[in-house]
């Protein structure tokens, strides 16, 4: 019975931190959200008012910041390649990123294809007024 307990109890040392790892992008998306409401999903936004203030959010979403909004997009496809360590190259017609768009991701350190992305739509995040 007592290697059962000590066994019972190393597994669960050991997916700990498995489970707390899983939440780390989701907790980092709630603290770049904290304080702010989500809006009606837009298709596209603005690629020159938000290409120099985006974020990763690993394996979850991309976040571009246009003014006070936050623009979340979870891709239509679960992009579960998108780690801290890929460059993301977008593939799009004029100066905006829309549903549908794609998105090459890059390994940052050896320079080689990791996968690939769809952008769905971008819900936008804002802080209530008054």
């Amino acid at each position: 019975m007592r290697e059962f307990v000590y066994g019972l109890l190393a597994a669960s040392l050991v997916a700990a931190p498995v489970a707390a790892a899983r939440q780390t992008p989701e907790k980092q998306l709630a603290k770049l959200l904290q304080g702010r409401v989500a809006g009606k999903p837009v298709s596209c936004i603005s690629l020159s008012r938000s290409s120099s203030d985006s974020m990763k959010i690993p394996g979850l979403a991309m976040a571009y910041r246009q003014g006070g909004t936050w623009y979340v997009n979870r891709f239509s496809d679960d992009c579960t390649q998108l780690s801290e360590d890929t460059i993301l190259v977008t593939h799009t017609i004029g100066s905006r990123l829309c549903r549908g768009d794609s998105a090459d991701l890059i390994s940052a350190t050896g320079r080689f294809p990791v996968g690939a992305c769809i952008f769905g739509d971008f819900v936008p995040y804002t802080r209530p007024k008054g």
